[in-house]
């Protein structure tokens, strides 16, 4: 039998902390170092029907995450997810927006580790 080595923990997270060091820290390090996999979120600048389709994939997405058992959270702001997760029936998942490194891995870390499967 072949075991799943993936962490079963995914950040998605808002463009703005990606790019440009805006957040003041390497947020995809963060996240790489602390084992988390990443959804980036489209940039607001992106046309609606454009963003919206994206948006409504990484719903999907993340719905697929939740129902096999995944840890899912949000860093920085995700709200352009509430409408088409709420069409899915999936609550907006747990969402923090780190000052720093040591903030973005003492919220991960107090996070349960989601169960092998």
């Amino acid at each position: 039998m072949q075991t799943d080595e993936r962490s079963r923990r995914v950040a998605v997270v808002s463009d703005d902390l990606v790019n440009a060091d805006a957040g003041g820290f390497d947020v995809l390090d963060v996240l790489e170092q602390a084992g988390w996999g990443a959804i980036v979120l489209p940039p607001a600048w992106y046309p609606a029907e454009l963003s919206g389709d994206l948006l409504a994939q990484f719903a999907e997405h993340i719905e697929e995450f939740l129902r096999h058992g995944y840890d899912v959270v949000c860093v920085g702001s995700c709200e352009g997810l509430s409408a088409p997760l709420a069409a899915l029936g999936v609550a907006m998942p747990e969402s923090r927006t780190p000052s720093g490194a040591e903030e973005l891995l003492e919220f991960l870390d107090q996070r349960a580790m989601p169960a092998h499967g």
